[in-house]
């Protein structure tokens, strides 16, 4: 079954970073290359029915979200040898092979949820949120043909932009593949990181501290965006010197010089403490 959008969205929040969606030249370091495939370009979501609903919704008065609803149960009411006229009948749950224009409809009921959580329409929802599911596929698409080369992959511009970033060159099948996609995407080469050796050098960091019996509390975080292993150390007694705390940590330092480990003390907690 299809991944909720919902637990997609979580991710990709993970992924987000504020600001601009890079359109036109973006702000890279040297020796990076930069290729923008403009909204304007690229192609324009397929969503007759969706659109057609919008027109009925508009044309009626109700909400988009109450005449997607509607329809939804029409079409698990045709599918469906099972009674769908009972009071609290959700084709969500009933029927999940109920789709609208290939968004599954429990999809469209999480785009509900996350409109009213985010403070905008159902209309807005379906706009940024409602290509995240079909674009996920060229996503989990570049990350199996390039996972040596790919570097990070974030929404930007509320979810409306794609960055994608690469060890090295940007392949052309690369380009090839985010050309498909309804979003403006960025593409970024020469980073001279992937992402898999930078969850190497966390997994490795945090190994190390894992292992620390002066540490209470750790966190990590792999900025794919600049290379960066963020750790965040709680000792169980709060040194007076702590340049001198972390050099005894003796955490281990990335082979790739594009990575680095940067490390804040703190003398609160950070996460639950460790056993």
């Amino acid at each position: 079954m299809t991944r909720s959008l919902l637990a997609v969205i979580a991710a990709l929040v993970t992924l987000c970073a504020c600001g601009g969606s890079g359109a036109g030249p973006a702000s890279t370091v040297a020796g990076t290359e930069t290729i923008v495939l403009p909204r304007a370009d690229q192609p324009a979501a397929h969503r007759p029915t969706l659109e057609r609903l919008k027109r009925e919704a508009a044309e009626s008065g109700r909400p988009l979200e109450e005449v997607v609803r509607r329809y939804a149960t029409r079409m698990a009411a045709t599918a469906s040898s099972r009674p769908t006229d009972f009071e609290g009948y959700d084709p969500a749950a009933t029927e999940p092979g109920v789709a609208i224009d290939g968004i599954p409809y429990a999809e469209l009921v999480d785009l509900g949820t996350i409109a009213r959580s985010e403070g905008i329409s159902y209309e807005e929802a379906l706009d940024r949120f409602g290509s995240q599911l079909s674009n996920q596929g060229v996503i989990d698409e570049l990350n199996a043909e390039f996972p040596d080369e790919i570097s990070g992959v974030r929404y930007v511009d509320d979810q409306r932009g794609l960055r994608v970033g690469f060890k090295g060159h940007i392949p052309a099948r690369a380009i090839e593949l985010t050309k498909t996609l309804p979003v403006e995407v960025t593409l970024i080469g020469g980073k001279g990181f992937s992402a898999a050796e930078l969850r190497r050098a966390q997994d490795a960091v945090v190994a190390r501290l894992r292992s620390r019996s002066e540490v209470a509390t750790m966190t990590a975080h792999a900025d794919e965006e600049t290379g960066r292993v963020k750790v965040v150390v709680q000792p169980k007694v709060m040194p007076d010197d702590t340049e001198q705390f972390t050099r005894a940590l003796r955490l281990p330092q990335p082979d790739n010089p594009y990575i680095t480990v940067e490390v804040t003390v703190s003398a609160e907690s950070v996460a639950p403490r460790l056993q």
